[in-house]
């Protein structure tokens, strides 16, 4: 428990006088603290939710430039193919296997990594829309518990 000593100087009569206040036992801090606390916490999560979430939108978007160039050159090579060339064959083959394994990614693990990211995201938001949103704040203490915050990990 810290002590508080109050210093307080009155003046009245022309005459000085300084009071001073025995230590008072430290006050418990308002409700309104842990609330203060895990709307700050909620916001670091959606900070980092939208970080993973554009780390995992890059990654599909890399992949599914990656199928728009394999499909350009499947284009060109199908126009220039000899059917009759067993090596033409087998390049344009490889070429497909290629794209569909990309293709199979892009819609499996991807897909999936991306569309998980978007829900913790959302979910996240929405819960920081239902509890810490328009709600006024007191400033002082807002930067009195932010100075010594300390969230879990998201």
């Amino acid at each position: 428990m810290r002590s508080s000593i109050w210093w307080g100087v009155f003046a009245g009569a022309g005459l000085g006088a300084l009071l001073v206040l025995a230590p008072a036992a430290e006050a418990q801090a308002p409700p309104e603290v842990a609330e203060i606390s895990a709307c700050l916490c909620l916001h670091r999560a959606i900070d980092a939710r939208s970080a993973g979430m554009t780390e995992n939108r890059h990654a599909y978007d890399r992949v599914h430039s990656e199928l728009t160039a394999l499909d350009s050159q499947l284009e060109r090579e199908r126009a220039g193919m000899d059917v009759n060339d067993p090596q033409s064959v087998a390049r344009f083959r490889q070429l497909l296997a290629r794209r569909d394994a990309l293709f199979q990614r892009s819609t499996g693990p991807l897909a999936a990594d991306l569309s998980a990211a978007i829900g913790r995201y959302n979910a996240t938001v929405s819960e920081y829309n239902a509890r810490c949103a328009n709600r006024p704040r007191d400033p002082d203490l807002l930067a009195r518990v932010q100075a010594t915050l300390s969230c879990p990990a998201p």
